[in-house]
């Protein structure tokens, strides 16, 4: 009987923790820190497109199926700060153009494909 008490006494140690070592592996989803600007339209059929900018990182994000997906900075949009609005209209039953728009220069960019592309000015 005693020779079984040691062995099952080092098995619960080495359980414990190795189950203490993995609910501390485990990392909480970070929450996104700063102030948002968030443009929603309607695709038609009870579906919605949605933009997420960060005013504070310049990080911009698009909802797509039930997840937010960053969505690329074009080159000349990397680096710069400003007071940056995001706009979406519907253009058709089923899409929504989006624009994001630099208030303090009037630079502006333009959604594609999951990248913000500059429109060119005047």
């Amino acid at each position: 009987m005693q020779k079984m008490i040691l062995p099952l006494v080092l098995f619960c140690c080495i359980s414990a923790t190795a189950i203490a070592v993995a609910k501390n592996g485990k990392e909480k989803p970070k929450q996104p820190q700063g102030t948002f600007d968030i443009e929603m339209c309607s695709l038609g059929n009870g579906r919605w497109d949605a933009i997420r900018y960060n005013l504070v990182t310049g990080e911009s994000t698009q909802m797509q199926e039930g997840a937010w997906v960053k969505i690329e900075p074009s080159n000349n949009l990397e680096d710069r700060t400003g007071a940056y609005r995001v706009k979406m209209t519907q253009t058709n039953q089923g899409r929504c153009a989006a624009i994001l728009f630099d208030e303090d220069d009037g630079q502006s960019w333009h959604l594609n494909n999951g990248r913000w592309l500059p429109i060119a000015g005047p």
